[in-house]
């Protein structure tokens, strides 16, 4: 049969079709880079990121050392330039790792650049910058700017327990383990987009905005909590519409404004009393305490 080719026949066939499957993902990987480059021109760094990201896994796949090498760099070049200097110390290490290896010219860039982010970081410490937001409850009567403070990273871990509570985060809430969730996310919420799946497009702007929130992103999140409560009201899921309402509280409070956070708070409070849901009641209290504390 033909099907049962002689040994020598099918060796050159599987070579032929290993090395064509080579080639495809090399070109898959070169043109990640390009739309990575149209995107970086556009100021989307969060796309930039997530294809630079896949292009870099391919050539590690296909044991392509050097150009592995310089896409780290080149993620390592973005994240400094969004200021977010431990996630570019991370690739420029890889890079130095991978190109220390081969003894080439990238190998000295690299190394300065290491030197220089070290050198900022260590700036930073020295000023003792204070990672809290200004908040509370209480609000003098000579200013409107609250008197207590808040941890975000007490905050960020409240969030997640919230979060998780939705029925579509076993599905989504993977996403946020990847480096950069964003670029993950918002390829999620066009796919639920285009099948018309408005829980799933509900969730994944909760999601995002609880990433844009733990980022210190408060504006941002805000927009995206907002647009979930517009879902999740138009499906009639009272659940999620809690939960969007409780962040939304969060992040008015974040930026200064007690009074509207209260209310979302409050309205929050309000429909979860009526689910008889007493781990999200729970979850919602445990979240507040961390805001008034």
């Amino acid at each position: 049969m033909e099907l049962f080719k002689g040994k020598d026949e099918y060796g050159d066939s599987l070579k032929i079709l290993l090395e064509q499957l080579w080639e495809y993902q090399e070109a898959e990987a070169n043109l990640m880079v390009e739309i990575a480059t149209i995107h970086y021109e556009n100021g989307d760094t969060d796309n930039t990121i997530g294809f630079l990201e896949k292009s870099v896994e391919i050539y590690h796949e296909l044991g392509f050392d050097e150009q592995e090498a310089t896409i780290h760099d080149l993620i390592g070049d973005v994240y400094r330039n969004i200021d977010d200097l431990s996630n570019a110390l991370e690739h420029y290490h890889n890079s130095l790792k991978i190109s220390s290896t081969l003894k080439i010219p990238l190998e000295a860039e690299v190394s300065a650049k290491i030197e220089e982010c070290e050198a900022q970081l260590e700036k930073i410490k020295d000023k003792k910058v204070n990672k809290t937001v200004p908040m509370g409850l209480k609000v003098s009567d000579e200013s409107s700017e609250p008197e207590e403070s808040i941890d975000y990273i007490k905050l960020g871990t409240r969030l997640d327990d919230i979060i998780v509570l939705l029925d579509e985060s076993a599905v989504y809430g993977t996403y946020q383990k990847y480096e950069n969730p964003m670029f993950h996310l918002e390829e999620a919420y066009q796919m639920a987009s285009s099948i018309d799946d408005k829980k799933g497009e509900a969730a994944l702007l909760l999601i995002m905005g609880d990433v844009s929130l733990k980022a210190e992103k408060t504006k941002k999140a805000l927009d995206f909590f907002h647009k979930s409560l517009n879902f999740f009201q138009r499906i009639g899921d009272k659940k999620g519409e809690s939960i969007s309402r409780l962040l939304m509280g969060t992040a008015y409070f974040l930026l200064g404004d007690v009074n509207e956070g209260s209310e979302y708070l409050r309205q929050s409070m309000d429909i979860i009393h009526g689910l008889d849901d007493p781990v999200l009641e729970k979850a919602a209290l445990e979240l507040l305490n961390s805001i008034y504390d």
